[in-house]
Parts: C-alpha cells; structure tokens; sequence
C-alpha cells in the first residue's frame, strides 16, 4: 500500500460514480442534468439512472483529448461545476497514473505485514506529483468553491461576503503552495533548517499582509482571534480557565505583541533568551493587571499542565468544576511538604527515616485525593495526572532551598 494513491482512492471512487450516473441521466432522458434535477425527486432520478441503459454514443460524444474542450462540452450540456471538476479531475489522475506507478516501484514490494516507510527522496517525489495533479486541476478550472479552504474561511468567518472568502481562499492556496515546497526540504528529518523556517515565517508574515488588504481592520482581527497560532495556543492553555470573550481577547492583544517579537527561527543566543525572560516577566504583570487578583491566581493555575489533565478527567468523571481545584489544592500542599521533609533545624534524618516520612505523605495523598475522585477516578488520575505522586515517594534525599 503506498500513501498518496491510498488517500486518493476515495475521492476517485466517488468521482467514478458520479461520472456514470450523470452519463446514463443524460442518455436516458434526451435532456440536460440541470433540467433533470428539476424535474424528477432524488429518489425517482436514482431509479431513472439505475435502469436506464446510456446510448452507446453519450461519452464519445462528450469525451475529447483536450480537456479544455471537454470541459466547455460539459459545460453545454448543462452538468453542475462539481460534477465537472470530478470528471476532469478522474481523468488527470488517470494521466498521472504511468508516473505514480513508478513510484510505487521504485518503492519496492512490501509484505502485508510489513509497514512502508518512504524514503524521504521518494515521499518528496509522491507529494510533489500529487501537487502537481492539484494545480493541472486548477488550471482548467479555478479554485475549488467547494475546498477545504474555502469551507474553512465560511466556518470560521461566517459573517464574510462569498467575494472576500473567495479572495482568502486564493491568497490561502497561493502560499500553501510555496509553504509545502519548502516543508518537503525537510521530508525525512526531524525539523526544518533555520533558512527553511525562516522563510516559512516570512511566507506567513507575507500572507497576512496579504488577507490584510482584503479585510477591513476588525475583520482582519476576528480572523487572527480564530486562526492565528497565538490564539490556538491561547486556547490550549486557557482551556481550564474558561474565560470570557473580553479577557480571551485582552488576553491576545497582550500575548500576541509577545509572540510577534520573540519568535525566534533558530536556537536563541544567550542575550535573546535574558530579553524574552524579562519581556515574559513583564507581560505577566500586564496580564495580572488586566485580570485583577482572583483571575490571576485562576490564569496560573490554569497555565499548570497537571492542573489542566485533572480538569479534563473531573470533567469526563462528571465531577463538579471545584473539584479539580480540590485536587489540585492537595497536590500543592504534598508537594510542598515533601520538599520540607529533611530541610529543618536539628540533625538530619538517615535516608530510611526519610523514606517512612515521605511515605507517609504519600499515602495521605492517596487518601485525600480517592475520596475527592473515587477509587475509579483515583486509578485514572495516577495515569492522568497524578504521576507526581510516584515521585513523592522516590525522592529520599533532601533537597536545600
């Protein structure tokens, strides 16, 4: 099985069935596709199509080498831009077919238990064809209306006119082209070259200024708060702190002049990693400011990742929201003690002695957080969670503050 072909077979599929049945619509009923769907119900136009024998002349009569010429045929013939793009779109994967067949053997048999893994050379070579096969499509017929980008655009921006969506779909399409040429470099490794994501920043700098000149000001924020990596970033944290649309967008304002001067490309220089630190210490303080003390200490916690993996099993346990506060209130305490366990005045205690104390603490923990979850939530939050525990009762050393 090889990966680009399997991720079209789908598609194909489905564009053979259509291809078969507009074909057979248009023989047995003498008129166009688009006056048929007018004229018959779903149901009675499948039956029509299921029992109607096509005129040995229909495709040859629609059917020519040049597809730009076909596509016009179709055109006359009144079937739908969907149902053209699929059949176009059938017959250049067909002409694409001698080229794919030599990449899969150039790729060599693999057993049915075994796993294909394409050289990074071969795996550039399949996306490369397959973007190629997307822009002959495009060529011939424009974008896609239907694309995933453009579906993308009306779902996220539904209040948009269809000419603006339009514009941002091509914008979108143009650069993703550049961005996938410059993301198969890095096919087979594990991370792009600092030039590679340097360019690959400059394309997302550059589109931006782009949607920039086809959006107003707020539109152009709107589409940042809901697609922009800032914002889903924010999202992620933000998920247990639930706030409220204004703070989620002062939230971003702040967050997103901090991202935009301190996204480095490459491994950052010791003078630029003192300056982001204390640039992040200064917008924490912005942020403390804008959400007063209580949502602060809300926004902390909330940014703790053991915090955010107990929310998320309070929630699946259908617990109450206090809950994960309850047991995260735990969690500080314990840890804190065992930290103090050895650390006060007097002779020190042997490693057995620490032992016992730290064992101690870790059943209280044990204890407190079973009759907080239950003994089945309990057992997931050990996975989930409450690893920290285990480390409670592993550390036998003190540490010194």
């Amino acid at each position: 099985m090889r990966i680009f072909p399997f991720l079209l077979a789908g598609s194909l599929a489905v564009n053979a069935a259509l291809l078969a049945l507009m074909i057979i619509g248009v023989a047995s009923g003498g008129s166009s596709p688009a006056a048929s769907t007018h004229a018959m119900a779903p149901a009675a136009k499948m039956t029509a199509a299921v029992d109607a024998t096509p005129g040995t002349d229909t495709w040859a009569r629609l059917h020519t080498g040049d597809l730009a010429a076909q596509r016009e045929r179709l055109r006359a013939e009144g079937f739908p831009p969907s149902v053209i793009r699929s059949i176009l779109a059938a017959q250049i994967h067909a002409g694409f077919a001698a080229r794919r067949k030599a990449l899969d053997a150039a790729g060599g048999e693999v057993p049915f238990w075994g796993n294909f893994t394409p050289s990074s050379k071969l795996f550039a070579e399949y996306a490369a064809l397959n973007i190629e096969e997307l822009r002959t499509l495009r060529v011939l017929l424009g974008p896609d209306p239907d694309h995933a980008i453009a579906v993308d655009f009306r779902r996220q921006l539904p209040n948009l006119s269809d000419d603006k969506i339009d514009q941002l779909a091509a914008i979108r399409a143009h650069y993703s082209e550049q961005q996938q040429d410059i993301s198969l470099r890095g096919s087979g490794t594990e991370t792009l070259s600092p030039d590679d994501r340097a360019q690959l920043a400059a394309l997302r700098k550059a589109m931006h200024a782009e949607f920039a000149t086809v959006l107003t000001p707020d539109e152009l924020t709107d589409y940042d708060l809901r697609t922009s990596n800032t914002a889903n970033s924010l999202r992620n944290r933000l998920s247990a702190f639930d706030p409220t649309e204004q703070e989620f967008r002062s939230l971003y304002q702040l967050q997103s002049g901090f991202d935009d001067q301190y996204q480095f490309t490459g491994p950052p220089t010791p003078d630029q990693m003192r300056a982001r630190n204390d640039a992040q210490n200064a917008l924490n303080g912005q942020i403390a400011a804008t959400l007063g003390p209580d949502r602060y200490a809300d926004y902390q916690r909330s940014n703790d990742f053991d915090y955010r993996q107990v929310n998320q099993l309070v929630t699946r346990l259908e617990l109450p929201p206090e809950t994960a506060i309850q047991v995260y209130a735990v969690q500080q305490d314990i840890m804190q003690r065992a930290h103090d366990v050895g650390l006060a005045p007097g002779p020190k205690p042997s490693v057995e002695e620490l032992q016992q104390q730290l064992t101690v603490l870790g059943d209280e923990a044990k204890t407190r957080i079973s009759a907080l979850l239950g003994p089945a939530g309990y057992e997931a939050y050990q996975q989930y969670g409450g690893q920290w525990m285990q480390q409670v009762r592993l550390r036998t050393t003190p540490t010194k503050k």
